[in-house]
């Protein structure tokens, strides 16, 4: 506790404390009549812009990561689409179809769980596991000879695709 010196300060009995002096910008309270207890304010304002600021670019850098995170998800999944309809057409081989497949997949997993783990971004999230499913179901079908069911989940891969490019913000 520190004691107002100001030549001008005077004490009297009252029952409220009342601003006394300034000391460094600190407003001075009177307990007794001769302690004093000093109020600091929890931020002053330069200090809460500061924050506020921080905070706004923190969202928007953390909103630009995460478009960004997006449009790769998007692009690794459109070409799992190209390799599947390359290989619909015996474009590729089977072994080259199986590995290029499996390496989008495993990326599109990996920036999935870069995005921020916040409610915000579950659907995004929920968007990248559809993707992969879908890759998954028409690399099976069209590896088992099924090429009409293929071509239905590439179908549905592209109209995913599409809406989510449409909703992220992430056209590319």
């Amino acid at each position: 506790m520190t004691e107002c010196s100001s030549p001008r300060t005077s004490f009297t009995p009252r029952t409220q404390a009342r601003p006394v002096d300034k000391i460094w910008g600190q407003d001075c309270f009177p307990i007794h009549s001769r302690q004093t207890v000093e109020r600091n304010p929890p931020f002053s304002k330069p200090a809460l812009c500061a924050l506020l600021l921080l905070s706004l670019v923190s969202c928007s850098n953390e909103d630009e990561q995460s478009r960004k995170r997006m449009q790769e998800i998007l692009s690794w999944s459109a070409s799992a689409e190209m390799i599947l309809d390359a290989r619909l057409g015996a474009r590729v081989p089977e072994g080259f179809t199986d590995l290029a497949v499996e390496r989008c997949q495993k990326e599109i997993s990996d920036l999935s769980s870069q995005l921020p783990q916040t409610p915000r971004y579950d659907q995004a999230r929920a968007a990248a596991a559809r993707f992969n499913g879908l890759i998954a179901a028409a690399h099976d079908e069209i590896h088992h000879g099924r090429f009409e069911q293929g071509q239905q989940h590439l179908v549905e891969l592209r109209r995913h695709e599409a809406e989510q490019r449409a909703t992220s913000g992430a056209a590319g």
